[in-house]
C-alpha cells in the first residue's frame, strides 16, 4: 500500500503557511495604479506607462486622431448595419414598385455614411443622389433638393408611376424623396 495518497491530516500543518501568505497577499495595500494625477510620484508613473506603450513614439497627435476616427467609423458600421435591414426592407415595401432595388441600396448606404458628417439637409440630399446621377453638376442637383430641404409652401408631389416612364427630372425628384426619407429615418433611429 505504498502508493495511497496521503491523508488530509498529513497536509494539516502545511495549509496554515499558505493560508497566511494567500491573507497577507490580499490585504496588501499597494497600489496598482496611481489613481491621484496630483500626486508627485505620479508624473513619474504615468512617463513609464507611456514609455511601454509603443505606438506613442510612432505616431504623431494628428495620426493616432485619424487611426482613432478610422476606428469608430468602422465601429459604427458594424452598428449601424444591424438595424438597417428592417429599414431597407420598410423601404423596399414603400418605393420597391417604382425605384430599381440597387438605387434603394445606393442611397441608403450614401445616408448612413452621411450621416456621420456635419452636413446641411440640402448637401445630404445631394450627396445621397450624387452617384445615382453623375451626368448631372451638384448645383443642378442643389436645384431639386432645395423645396425638400428648405420645407417651402406645401408638399412636394412626386409623380408615381413605372420608373422607365418617369423623365430624367421626374426620376430625380423622386430619388430626392427617397433620400429624404432615409435621412429622417436614420436621424430619428439616431435619436433614440
Amino acid at each position: 500500500m505504498t502508493n495511497q495518497p496521503p491523508s488530509f491530516l498529513e497536509f494539516g500543518d502545511s495549509l496554515d503557511p499558505l493560508t497566511e501568505n494567500l491573507l497577507d497577499v490580499l490585504l496588501e495595500t499597494e497600489d496598482s495604479y496611481n489613481w491621484d494625477p496630483t500626486n508627485p510620484d505620479a508624473e513619474a508613473y504615468f512617463q513609464q506607462l507611456e514609455a511601454e506603450f509603443p505606438l506613442v513614439n510612432t505616431l504623431d497627435d494628428l495620426e493616432i486622431e485619424e487611426q482613432a476616427d478610422m476606428f469608430f467609423s468602422r465601429l459604427n458600421d458594424c452598428w449601424s448595419s444591424v438595424d438597417n435591414s428592417d429599414m431597407k426592407t420598410s423601404l423596399k415595401e414603400r418605393f420597391g414598385q417604382f425605384v430599381p432595388d440597387s438605387w434603394l441600396e445606393t442611397i441608403v448606404n450614401k445616408a448612413q455614411a452621411l450621416l456621420r458628417q456635419n452636413l446641411s439637409q440640402l448637401n445630404q440630399l445631394v450627396e445621397c443622389v450624387k452617384p445615382l446621377w453623375s451626368a448631372w453638376t451638384e448645383e443642378d442637383l442643389e436645384v431639386f433638393a432645395r423645396p425638400l430641404a428648405y420645407a417651402m409652401r406645401g408638399r412636394t408631389i412626386i409623380k408615381q408611376g413605372d420608373w422607365q416612364e418617369l423623365s430624367e427630372i421626374e426620376q430625380i425628384r423622386f430619388s430626392m424623396v427617397i433620400a429624404q426619407e432615409v435621412i429622417n429615418e436614420l436621424t430619428s433611429e439616431q435619436l433614440q
